[in-house]
């Protein structure tokens, strides 16, 4: 269940938000840079992380594709999870309530996952060796360390979704109907599908060295 919710939270923000983002980031040749001061991917990264969330949440026939279609009912369970007074719009208050859900979701999921982890290592440790090898547990390095470093990464997450709303709310009334995100969704999956086949695919995707 945590492992659905993150990824409905990392769709809500790609679908929603990033729509507009990756229309108003693209350049050609699919270039990866962004603004100055925007930690985030740049243009030819976005649709590769896009494109792997979209693919495990809405290929629905397992083909290795994502159908309009398929990607249109992504967005419907997406909108319809955001929208909890279910009247067709969504509103800065329902996105913030959404997102801080999420938030202690992840936590709670790597929480979950560090007490795993901690079960096993305990097992697998020698008599008097039990804290060899484990990283330090104090912030310094430790998972307190990386905790931080992921809380400043999704308060720039926050705040790029807060102008992208902006930039989705096309009427400006502070709200974001279902027309403005399928408006807005339509846009990113014509981006996307680079060799306008009808679907998004592996070959839709920026040809990059691994390394």
């Amino acid at each position: 269940m945590y492992r659905n919710k993150l990824i409905l939270a990392a769709l809500s923000s790609t679908l929603i938000f990033g729509a507009a983002a990756g229309a108003g980031h693209a350049a050609p040749g699919d270039a990866p840079r962004q603004h100055p001061g925007m930690h985030g991917p740049g243009p030819a990264a976005f649709r590769e992380i896009t494109y792997v969330r979209m693919l495990k949440q809405f290929d629905a026939n397992k083909d290795g594709k994502v159908s309009k279609e398929e990607a249109t009912a992504g967005l419907d369970k997406v909108f319809a999870a955001i929208d909890t007074n279910n009247d067709g719009s969504l509103t800065p208050g329902e996105i913030s309530a959404y997102q801080k859900t999420q938030m202690q979701a992840m936590r709670d999921q790597r929480k979950q996952e560090a007490s795993e982890n901690k079960d096993t290592d305990t097992a697998a440790a020698t008599p008097g060796n039990d804290d060899q090898g484990r990283p330090p547990r104090d912030g310094h390095g430790g998972h307190d360390g990386h905790d931080g470093h992921r809380w400043m990464r999704h308060g720039g997450n926050f705040m790029r979704a807060s102008m992208m709303m902006h930039r989705v709310d096309t009427d400006q009334n502070g709200q974001i109907s279902k027309q403005e995100a399928v408006a807005a969704f339509d846009k990113l999956f014509a981006r996307m599908d680079r060799n306008k086949d009808g679907v998004i695919s592996i070959d839709d995707m920026p040809d990059r060295p691994l390394l």
